[in-house]
């Protein structure tokens, strides 16, 4: 089972919709959490954050070896490997891809009443071409979808 989070960037102005793959980390291994409008604050550390188009991770790296390591997943654990592996990751492909798929499936509900192949198709339509335009616009884990 995986946990879920939503959590604003450090300064205050967008939000980020977060997965927690196996609930093997605690939200509190996320130091801090950068959108592109206050990444710029931050002092690169590659030993510590991961980019995504333009957001920063930043990981409690100590806390989460041990965290690993309690749960006998030994190996080089690094940002990369927590973002990619989805120990702590969007929740989707991007930040805000949970309100992606809720408006989606909300603006297509009607459909469900009237022809559900439709909207299955529909669906299916739409959501290729949001990960399409993610793949394109670079984001990290669509460029493995």
């Amino acid at each position: 089972m995986c946990m879920q989070q939503s959590r604003s960037c450090k300064c205050g102005r967008n939000m980020a919709y977060l997965s927690y793959r196996d609930n093997v980390l605690v939200p509190e291994i996320l130091f801090n959490l950068y959108c592109p409008e206050c990444s710029h604050q931050v002092e690169w550390d590659a030993g510590s954050m991961v980019k995504d188009c333009g957001w920063i991770l930043e990981y409690d790296m100590p806390g989460a070896r041990f965290c690993m390591t309690q749960r006998g997943l030994n190996g080089p654990i690094t940002p990369e490997f927590l973002f990619e592996e989805g120990y702590l990751t969007w929740q989707g492909f991007s930040p805000l891809d949970h309100e992606v798929n809720s408006r989606l499936h909300e603006r297509l509900a009607p459909l469900v009443k009237e022809d559900m192949q439709k909207y299955l198709q529909a669906l299916k339509t739409e959501w290729l071409a949001h990960v399409a335009a993610l793949k394109a616009a670079g984001w990290r884990k669509a460029q493995q979808a």
